[in-house]
């Protein structure tokens, strides 16, 4: 060995203890990490779990994005019924009308109920009034039904009344040809008494308001006596019955 080798060995020794000196100190933080992730003792995780988080990142962002999609379409058709909704103020002002006027029409049609109510009220208590017999049942009970068909007949008029100011008109029937527009026939008989076709007996009236048919008059209609049951007029002449 040379005289310049122990020099040479002791250089080298120095560089390798700076060296290793180097690695005992910390190295810098890196900037953009948080302190307590350095400090985490969790190890590193390896390319399979890396890939795995991966996957599941991307089918976690596929269910986003259809939650998205869906959200936005429901959001798009509400958003259009609401633009339907609001409608100029013509179309709301027909729409009130339309509602107020079917309104109108559900409060005529209960009154003209309880006019019903009324009306059978009355006929039952002239029923019964006229099939009084004895002393005793005239007497007694008269005046009650006297009164009671006398506060029927003052709340029909009141309903007329009424009825008149909301312009509700009662279909003429009685002894008018039978017209299917404005009645319905509840019951046809054969009569020679009246033409056929005519409205012999009202069941239930009908009533009409500005042109639009509130309820159907229900009535009995007349039809022609067949002419096999009509006698000929030879047969009525004196001196045929031979």
């Amino acid at each position: 060995m040379s005289a310049a080798d122990p020099e040479r060995r002791r250089q080298l020794l120095g560089a390798v203890a700076s060296w290793l000196e180097e690695l005992e100190t910390a190295e810098p933080m890196p900037q953009g990490v948080a302190p307590e992730v350095i400090q985490s003792a969790e190890l590193a995780p390896d390319l399979f779990s890396l890939l795995s988080q991966l996957t599941a990142l991307t089918r976690e962002t596929q269910l986003q994005g259809r939650a998205t999609n869906r959200l936005h379409t429901e959001l798009s058709a509400t958003l259009d019924k609401l633009a339907e909704n609001l409608t100029s103020p013509e179309t709301v002002a027909r729409r009130l009308s339309e509602a107020r006027r079917e309104a109108r029409l559900e409060v005529i049609t209960e009154l003209l109920e309880v006019r019903d109510r009324f009306t059978r009220g009355v006929s039952e208590a002239q029923r019964r009034l006229t099939a009084l017999r004895g002393l005793w049942a005239r007497f007694a009970q008269r005046p009650v039904l006297a009164a009671l068909i006398e506060g029927n007949m003052l709340a029909c008029e009141r309903f007329d009344d009424l009825l008149r100011r909301l312009d509700v008109r009662e279909v003429p029937c009685l002894g008018k040809l039978f017209d299917p527009t404005v009645m319905q026939a509840a019951e046809v008989v054969q009569t020679a008494t009246a033409p056929p076709g005519t409205v012999i007996e009202v069941f239930r009236p009908g009533y009409t308001s500005n042109g639009r048919v509130l309820r159907f008059a229900e009535v009995k209609v007349a039809t022609g006596v067949p002419t096999g049951n009509q006698p000929s007029a030879v047969s009525r002449q004196p001196g045929n019955d031979k």
